[in-house]
């Protein structure tokens, strides 16, 4: 693009504006996934490739890599016991982590897969927190509770919490007592945090439970965040909405609430599809950043607090390429956003008047049609990062 594109860019907006832009991106954090920098599977299969990062050093140093070519990536979310089960795997984690100058960012707890050993066996079929089964809800409380410390070990402030709980038959279970259940499963998690740290509470509509979902929609996750403490906020997974679903107006509700803590990125197109965030629909993600950026001109909420954590499973492309790939569209579909020209649209749309609805349109669209590269080219410059991440990465 070079310095015309940018050139072009400022004399549209101002140079005032492409500043604010880049000073923007600077201060958001996007966190990347330790699981997703190895090869992911279906059901079906997993494909791995003599070239895939298969080991937990070797996935962390793929982090680092990312991070290196794009900027992003300073954190890194983990998953327990996938990321290590014992003491001693969390300070190899916690080493391989200061080698490469990462840092921990949420911490998952995993509660849908079986243990070799222990409780946590088949019986794992019936829930976690919800689960009839004491023992097997002792353990998966006691899994939460060993995630915490081990997130302050590694010097994180937020656990990502999602439960795989729910019924496939109407005679499983009362639907009364799984809600007090979760919320009692949930309280028990929240009472465990200290005032500074964060449960993010995450929810999907189905699967594996294919009857009843716990919680198993950003209304009943806000719901339980209300009820189980002030450090209770919800986690939104792009994923995890039926088809059509209006992601925008969730995430604007959230907003307005207080209850918003942050994102799974990801894309779908049939149900929760876990592909590169913004490689199906990158108007979606336009609109939904564009809700972040009116929240934070409203003065409800500050872009940099915002956790935007990227989940994904990357089954065919390598994973690496296509977490590059995935930031690079979250940066373009946030620099678009914070282009959109909210004051111009306050009087297109008055409160009391009839709107201009194609001007608005306008405005709204003529933000997200706009050729950001020599925006994100620049602020890449100025941070000694290449000007093309995903090239770089391929052609190493």
């Amino acid at each position: 693009m070079g310095s015309e594109g940018l050139e072009y860019a400022a004399s549209m907006y101002g140079q005032g504006i492409i500043e604010s832009v880049i000073s923007a991106l600077d201060v958001a954090r996007i966190e990347v996934p330790s699981w997703a920098l190895g090869r992911g599977g279906t059901r079906f299969a997993v494909y791995n490739a003599p070239s895939d990062a298969g080991t937990l050093e070797e996935r962390i140093g793929r982090a680092a890599a990312v991070r290196d070519l794009t900027g992003w990536g300073e954190t890194v979310a983990l998953h327990f016991p996938w990321d290590g089960s014992t003491d001693e795997d969390v300070a190899l984690l916690k080493g391989l982590l200061e080698k490469h100058g990462l840092k921990a960012g949420a911490v998952n707890p995993n509660l849908f897969s079986v243990r070799g050993e222990g409780v946590l066996d088949h019986r794992m079929r019936y829930g976690s927190v919800t689960n009839p089964v004491l023992e097997v809800d002792d353990a998966a409380n006691d899994h939460c509770l060993w995630c915490i410390r081990v997130m302050r070990e590694l010097g994180s402030r937020n656990l990502s919490l999602w439960l795989p709980d729910g019924t496939n038959s109407p005679g499983q279970m009362s639907l009364y007592e799984q809600a007090d259940r979760v919320e009692e499963g949930v309280r028990d998690v929240a009472k465990a945090l200290f005032a500074e740290e964060t449960l993010l509470l995450e929810y999907k509509f189905f699967e594996p439970a294919f009857y009843s979902t716990a919680i198993p929609d950003w209304g009943r996750s806000a719901e339980i965040a209300r009820k189980c403490g002030e450090n209770v906020r919800v986690l939104v997974d792009l994923g995890h909405h039926a088809p059509g679903t209006n992601v925008e107006q969730i995430v604007t509700f959230l907003v307005r609430e207080g209850v918003l803590g942050g994102f799974h990125l990801n894309d779908s197109k049939y149900a929760d599809d876990d592909l590169a965030t913004g490689s199906v629909d990158a108007s979606r993600l336009f609109r939904i950043m564009v809700a972040l950026a009116e929240g934070a001109w409203r003065g409800m909420m500050r872009l940099e607090d915002v956790n935007f954590m990227i989940d994904e499973s990357h089954n065919v492309k390598d994973a690496t390429a296509e977490m590059i790939e995935s930031l690079m569209n979250i940066e373009t579909a946030l620099a678009r956003a914070l282009l959109v020209d909210f004051e111009a649209l306050k009087k297109l749309r008055p409160d009391r008047g009839a709107p201009d609805v194609e001007r608005s349109e306008q405005v709204l669209y003529g933000a997200f049609n706009t050729d950001v590269r020599p925006i994100l080219e620049e602020r890449r410059r100025r941070h000694g990062l290449p000007e093309n991440p995903l090239e770089a990465w391929l052609d190493r």
